[in-house]
């Protein structure tokens, strides 16, 4: 649980990559300004996450389980959190697909943009009451290059990146209004 003064800061995805990193780095923050809630799909890939984030596990760390797919457990994840407080949401959970258009079913399609495109808004959808209301909040959307510019057999990807951009530009300017000047 957060200390008074502590921003707390959910991370979505952090059971590898940028997700672990950013976790681990927030937790271990030498001044300790961060409580930081890293989430996953399953709690058995914590692992990695657990041995690199050290003592920081369970003061500045601690992990909830989340699967942006659904949104009962992203209702669940945000309503575990005390008084609903998230301070910085990082969206950074997805996946990838990769390989020519007429190989990939549909059906895996569907699922890379439920990931990287429906489950950032769930997770939006979910805090950005509470942070307007508070007139405070921050929310981090991890993109990728490909969500500016096609990559060759990267085309699912790429337009989920794409949708995601286009989603938070018009968002940036919607919530302006509601900006602190603080933050």
């Amino acid at each position: 649980m957060a200390t008074p003064g502590q921003k707390v800061v959910l991370i979505t995805g952090c059971s590898s990559g940028i997700g672990l990193r950013m976790a681990v780095m927030l937790a271990k923050d030498e001044q300790k300004r961060y409580h930081v809630i890293a989430t996953m799909r399953d709690l058995k890939r914590k692992d990695k996450l657990v041995e690199a984030a050290g003592d920081a596990y369970g003061k500045t760390l601690s992990l909830a389980v989340l699967d942006v797919c659904t949104d009962e457990s992203v209702k669940q994840c945000i309503n575990g959190i005390k008084d609903r407080h998230v301070d910085v949401l990082i969206n950074n959970a997805g996946i990838g697909l990769v390989g020519p258009i007429e190989s990939i079913p549909i059906d895996e399609m569907k699922k890379v943009f439920e990931t990287n495109f429906f489950g950032v808004i769930r997770m939006i959808k979910e805090v950005m009451p509470d942070m307007k209301r508070r007139k405070g909040g921050h929310i981090i959307v991890v993109s990728s290059v490909m969500g500016l510019q096609g990559v060759v057999f990267n085309d699912v990807y790429a337009a989920s990146k794409f949708a995601m951009e286009g989603f938070c530009e018009c968002l940036a300017v919607q919530l302006l209004k509601f900006k602190n000047v603080n933050d």
